[in-house]
């Protein structure tokens, strides 16, 4: 074997082991990172929690439920204000995924085009209400074809339905959907070079489905970049433009799912009686 190759194989050798170094301090920055991130939208939740809206408040209820966070981020201990007119309408249409019972649910006569397939989902309040498996396939199948929130919100639909029992996470069917959907969630995320709410909300309901492990964390990290120095998100590609809370609560989300990116959580968005 001839000096030059040994060589070679030599140098190539000394790469390899110089990565396997370099590796895991790139994860461990990145991490670090990442924790400054989510530690500065806790404190920003911290700060003006008093003062979301009740859809917020009830995507805040759902994270401490998935990811354990402290009693005071559920909605008991954040919604404690008198409902004013607008909060009520909110609680009729989404209260049952807090099992808020101040207010009566009622599912409302008018909505955007994409919402109304979760709405029949959250609506349900027996198995025997379920639609027929196929007719429903077919409607989340085609609404996710549609693109934009109308692909987002197919997703949230199809997990509601799981979540009534209408479909089940084990029939082939239904898993060769859910991968559907969430390839079309991650192309649609892909489009996006910022933390637009439509990208970061496509993101978290491919991990809402339990497929995060087709999201790269390095198509995550660099997300954080255009966090506020107040740590909230603008849900533009300018941080400047104000305060999108909706989507701050959504990069929470990422956060806390990358910062456990070998962990896999599976709490129901719609609370049950405990």
């Amino acid at each position: 074997m001839n000096k030059h190759f040994l060589t070679i194989c030599l140098s190539l050798l000394l790469f390899f082991i110089s990565l396997h170094k370099i590796y895991p301090e790139n994860t461990n920055s990145q991490k670090q990172l990442l924790h400054h991130s989510y530690e500065k939208i806790l404190e920003y939740i911290h700060k003006n929690k008093a003062r979301f809206r009740v859809e917020d408040l009830i995507l805040l209820d759902y994270l401490q439920r998935r990811f354990s966070l402290p009693n005071e981020f559920s909605f008991s201990k954040t919604f404690q204000r008198l409902p004013t007119p607008h909060d009520i309408k909110s609680l009729e249409t989404y209260g049952k995924l807090v099992n808020y019972k101040s207010v009566e649910w009622k599912k409302p006569k008018k909505a955007e085009s994409f919402i109304w397939l979760e709405l029949k989902a959250l609506f349900i309040d027996k198995e025997n209400d379920c639609p027929d498996k196929n007719t429903l396939i077919n409607q989340i199948k085609k609404q996710a074809q549609e693109g934009g929130y109308a692909t987002t919100h197919s997703a949230l639909a199809l997990g509601w339905f799981m979540e009534q029992n209408c479909l089940s996470k084990n029939d082939n069917e239904v898993q060769q959907l859910i991968s559907e959907i969430c390839r079309r969630l991650y192309s649609l995320g892909l489009l996006i070079s910022y933390p637009s709410d439509l990208k970061v909300e496509a993101f978290a309901f491919i991990c809402y489905l339990g497929k995060k492990q087709i999201i790269s964390p390095n198509e995550i990290h660099p997300l954080f970049s255009f966090q506020r120095d107040d740590g909230a998100f603008s849900g533009t590609i300018s941080p400047a433009d104000g305060i999108n809370v909706h989507t701050t609560l959504l990069m929470f989300w990422l956060a806390l799912e990358f910062l456990n990116e070998d962990k896999y959580f599976n709490e129901p968005m719609i609370k049950k009686e405990r």
